[in-house]
């Protein structure tokens, strides 16, 4: 559930700068990215790299001053509050126990070592024969390939960065698995999966010549037809995108669905002043860590798939009593319509029975004798045994 604090931009300053934005955010279930967007909206300076670090060594630092705000910026900020979710104990000791095996800090080489993991290998293979799209990156994905979407140059940075971390997983007594989807990463019985990709930049598209042809040759026919010729036909994309350089690092659960928050057991990416290389300690760790997660989320989706279907259960069986019930209610009806029957069929009995006592009109006598079996078998079916049996088999 989502709410809101209210702070004004002075009382959100004082925050920002007595406490680092990535402790500070976690008190509002954002990330420190989405906290200092919202320092961006309403013009609230936030400290620089490396602020926090220069000042805990006892260096001097310069506070950004707050200025008045701008035109249209409001002095009042809304920052949304989102729950977070309490990390259940045995995710906080796998964290504990991953920092303790991963003391050395792990190096992805510069250059292709002489021998690579065979899926590090299978990957290298797999982006030399991909064909790049339009826009220059390369798609791989496969059994056994691990699933990358990246440019060409970055293809060397890729396979090391797996080369790396299947080779140590594996020396830590871990499995590297191929699957349907791709490679999965084994530990404790537990499946993760890795995914590699690259993000986009852009520049204006310049026409080709082509492209300018086409156009003059439309603006042609438009000029002689121009109601079959549309006048704001666009002739060619306002943008080029590219392969920026910028890889990134994604880690999930196989067994939850994407649009699942828990899906995501953790994302790495190229920073302004950090490769993507400098992360693979926290990697091993959140993967080390990520085994205790999808072991939770696996053990939590089990008891609610075994609820889900002790509830459909239930309410079958609550569909078949609720039938059985109706069944039951229609016989009792109609019995009860019977019995009206029987008594209404008893009075004219008797009322026939008059014309018979003095011996009067033989057809009086047949239509009596005909009466008395008609009740004879309706009170058969009336029996109290009878109508035992009949409940007796509605409910079996």
């Amino acid at each position: 559930m989502t709410r809101h604090r209210e702070f004004t931009r002075q009382e959100l300053y004082d925050l920002v700068w007595s406490t680092p934005l990535t402790k500070l955010s976690k008190d509002f279930g954002l990330s420190d990215v989405g906290l200092r967007k919202v320092c961006i909206k309403h013009e609230i300076p936030t400290p620089p790299l490396g602020y926090w670090a220069k000042l805990n060594f006892g260096k001097t630092v310069q506070q950004t001053p707050l200025h008045e705000p701008g035109e249209g910026v409001s002095n009042r900020v809304l920052v949304s509050v989102f729950a977070t979710t309490e990390l259940p104990e045995e995710v906080a000791q796998a964290e504990i126990q991953a920092r303790e095996r991963l003391t050395e800090p792990v190096i992805v080489p510069l250059e292709m070592p002489d021998r690579i993991h065979p899926l590090a290998q299978a990957l290298k293979r797999a982006l030399r024969s991909a064909k790049a799209t339009r826009e220059g990156f390369l798609h791989t994905k496969g059994s056994g390939i691990v699933t990358t979407t990246i440019g060409q140059p970055s293809t060397v940075r890729a396979v090391l960065l797996i080369d790396t971390l299947f080779k140590t997983l594996e020396r830590m007594n871990h499995q590297i698995k191929s699957s349907d989807e791709g490679v999965d990463i084994v530990i404790k019985g537990e499946r993760m999966r890795l995914e590699i990709g690259e993000t986009k930049n852009k520049r204006a598209h310049e026409p080709t010549k082509s492209e300018l042809k086409a156009k003059a040759d439309w603006d042609e026919s438009r000029s002689k037809y121009p109601s079959l010729y549309s006048s704001d036909r666009r002739h060619w994309s306002t943008w080029d995108h590219f392969p920026s350089g910028r890889l990134s690092l994604t880690l999930s659960d196989p067994l939850r669905s994407s649009w699942q928050s828990s899906h995501l057991l953790g994302r790495w990416h190229d920073r302004r002043t950090t490769s993507l290389e400098s992360y693979t300690n926290a990697i091993l760790i959140a993967m080390l860590t990520g085994t205790a997660i999808v072991r939770h989320n696996r053990i939590a989706a089990e008891a609610e798939a075994r609820r889900q279907q002790e509830a459909h259960k239930a309410w079958l069986l609550e569909r078949e009593r609720l039938r059985k019930l109706e069944e039951l209610d229609r016989f009792i009806e109609e019995m009860a319509d019977g019995y009206a029957r029987l008594r209404k069929l008893m009075d004219f009995r008797d009322y026939l029975a008059k014309f018979g006592s003095d011996g009067s009109g033989h057809e009086h006598h047949q239509t009596y004798v005909a009466a008395v079996d008609l009740i004879d078998r309706l009170e058969q079916s009336l029996a109290i045994a009878e109508l035992d049996r009949a409940v007796t088999n509605l409910d079996s």
